[in-house]
């Protein structure tokens, strides 16, 4: 088994961070993070990941509550590929409704 992780700056101030374990070119496993810096910290905003045995999103509020969404995905391979790529391509929309919901607390 390979464990592969990395983390992508999109700016200054928001990165994905990507960790899998692969054999024989499966995905195993994968946690896909958006971290964006806010208040002088690195916060979760979005995680995509396979913990509870199947492949989801989490969506986190800063109140600690978590939206907790199934991917319809047959292969690991096509979650992990799926996650990088919308976080990727959404991440500044990912950051302002957090932003949103921080001016709300």
């Amino acid at each position: 088994m390979r464990t592969v992780e990395f983390r992508r700056l999109l700016d200054d101030k928001n990165a994905v961070r990507v960790w899998f374990e692969l054999e024989q070119n499966r995905v195993l496993n994968f946690v896909v993070q958006l971290e964006c810096h806010m208040n002088n910290e690195w916060r979760p905003v979005v995680r995509y990941d396979t913990a509870h045995g199947f492949a989801h999103r989490d969506v986190l509020r800063p109140s600690s509550e978590t939206e907790k969404t199934e991917l319809a995905v047959e292969h690991y391979n096509d979650a992990l590929t799926f996650a990088i790529k919308d976080l990727a391509e959404n991440w500044e929309k990912y950051r302002r409704r957090y932003e949103q919901w921080l001016e709300q607390k």
